[in-house]
């Protein structure tokens, strides 16, 4: 007989480090406090029959953006990361790109103030590296900034794009804090020239989109951040790459010992370019989506350990601003909406490809987990760390109908009407139910702040 705990899941396949097995999950003061063998006595308040379910560590998605125009950051919060709990999200990793940007120390704090009164699961802060920003770098890793976004072409946040100099100064504040440096790397001048182009060409459709960011613009400016990284000594992070020639140079780049990571998005593995058509401004990103032959690739490399994190990079935009596509796809705006789906169809997808469970949760787990900071108590099932985790079903088809489903303002989805196996039954955040079956079950503000400043590096 154990201790008394808190909660005991039983009945479960847990996909515990070393892989899955069944066994009873203990929880105690928020943490696991014990994974024991099967029928194994236990004395606990509160016990989850999980029979039929496997228990995943949650997902932590290092890429969400929650700003929604008009509505206030708690509100943005708890919109969004009411989406997250319903999706087997239990931490996220919020972008600068708020209303103002987050480019001072103080509007750092202020968010991480407000944000906590709406947010139902644990969340962390990225800081900003931009003109603005330089200077107040050294003030927001010290409020828990684990690294600092930087955005190297125009974009439609009103986020400045950092210059090469911008980057090198920047580069060097976070080398000598211990931080990362985040980039959206395609090539600003590229980009501008392609569209440029395009627009004298009367060309504005959803394909000229895919002229104007071709694969190159982000291989370039892949390179490009590479060789400041390695100038600098500074470790970098590249995000949401589409190209499996970045993925490439990424990879090359840490076999030589610079510590560089990057990410992948659910939608450059689950849509191609030849789903815009259909989904029209609800597929409209950047970058772009990509020929289905690039999609392949990409699931190949996250096989062979190139990729070390799949994240949503969910982006809320008005349904109406969106729909601006049929008329202008350059005015449209760059974002998909994914963060409630994007777990249960990437789990999905790997699960008919023939990956495992083992293979592909880490790469939404532990990967993440390291990348930001919080392998000390996120990312894993094991005694000591937060007890936090999903229960999944992997054969319980629906369909996704944002409509009725979604948590957002706006209920809009690129993935509408696809047919999904995985479902997540119970969402669980430091052994509290947040989520069943899509319900969200506590109130706003059971979700806490997590500073980060110690990010642990990647290590292959």
């Amino acid at each position: 007989m154990t201790a008394h705990v808190e909660l005991a899941v039983t009945g479960g396949i847990l996909l515990l480090p070393d892989g899955p097995r069944t066994g009873t999950l203990l929880v105690a003061d928020g943490r696991v406090h014990a994974i024991t063998p099967p029928h194994t006595p236990f004395d606990a308040t509160r016990t989850i029959d999980a029979t039929g379910l496997h228990a995943i560590p949650g997902a932590i998605d290092l890429h969400v953006h929650f700003d929604v125009p008009g509505i206030s950051l708690e509100e943005d919060f708890h919109t969004g990361t009411r989406g997250a709990a319903a999706g087997g999200i239990t931490f996220v990793v919020e972008h600068p790109f708020s209303d103002p940007p987050t480019t001072t120390a103080a509007r750092y704090a202020a968010k991480r103030d407000q944000a906590a009164n709406g947010a139902v699961v644990d969340f962390g802060l990225w800081g900003a590296l931009t003109e603005p920003s330089l200077a107040e770098m050294e003030g927001q890793h010290a409020l828990g900034a684990p690294g600092f976004k930087a955005f190297l072409p125009e974009n439609d946040m009103d986020f400045p794009p950092a210059t090469e100099t911008d980057l090198l100064t920047g580069m060097a504040t976070a080398a000598r804090l211990g931080a990362k440096v985040l980039v959206h790397a395609e090539d600003p001048g590229a980009l501008a020239d392609g569209e440029a182009r395009l627009r004298a060409d009367g060309r504005t459709d959803l394909a000229a989109l895919l002229e104007a960011r071709p694969p190159d613009t982000e291989v370039t400016a892949v390179r490009h951040v590479l060789r400041l990284a390695q100038q600098t000594g500074c470790a970098v992070h590249l995000v949401h790459l589409s190209t499996p020639e970045a993925v490439d140079l990424v990879t090359q780049a840490r076999r030589r010992g610079l510590d560089a990571t990057c990410e992948v998005t659910a939608h450059h593995l689950l849509l191609d370019a030849d789903d815009l058509p259909q989904i029209g401004g609800f597929g409209v990103c950047a970058p772009p989506l990509r020929e289905a032959h690039h999609v392949e690739r990409l699931w190949q490399q996250l096989q062979a350990g190139h990729i070390q994190a799949i994240v949503s990079d969910h982006c809320p935009y008005d349904r109406a601003d969106k729909l601006a596509a049929a008329d202008d796809v350059f005015n449209c705006p760059f974002g998909i909406q994914s963060i409630q789906e994007y777990v249960p169809l990437v789990l999905g997808e790997a699960l008919r490809r023939g990956i495992g469970l083992e293979q592909i949760v880490p790469l939404m787990t532990s990967g993440p987990a390291h990348i930001c900071g919080a392998a000390g108590s996120k990312g894993s099932l094991r005694p000591g760390m937060d007890a936090d985790f999903a229960l999944l079903d992997l054969n319980s088809p629906w369909e996704i109908d944002a409509e009725n489903q979604q948590h957002t303002v706006e209920r809009w989805s690129p993935y509408d009407g696809r047919s999904c196996r995985v479902r997540v039954a119970r969402t669980v955040v430091r052994g509290r139910t947040v989520a069943i079956d899509g319900d969200i079950v506590v109130p706003r503000g059971a979700g806490r702040f997590m500073e980060l400043s110690e990010a642990a590096a990647w290590r292959t």
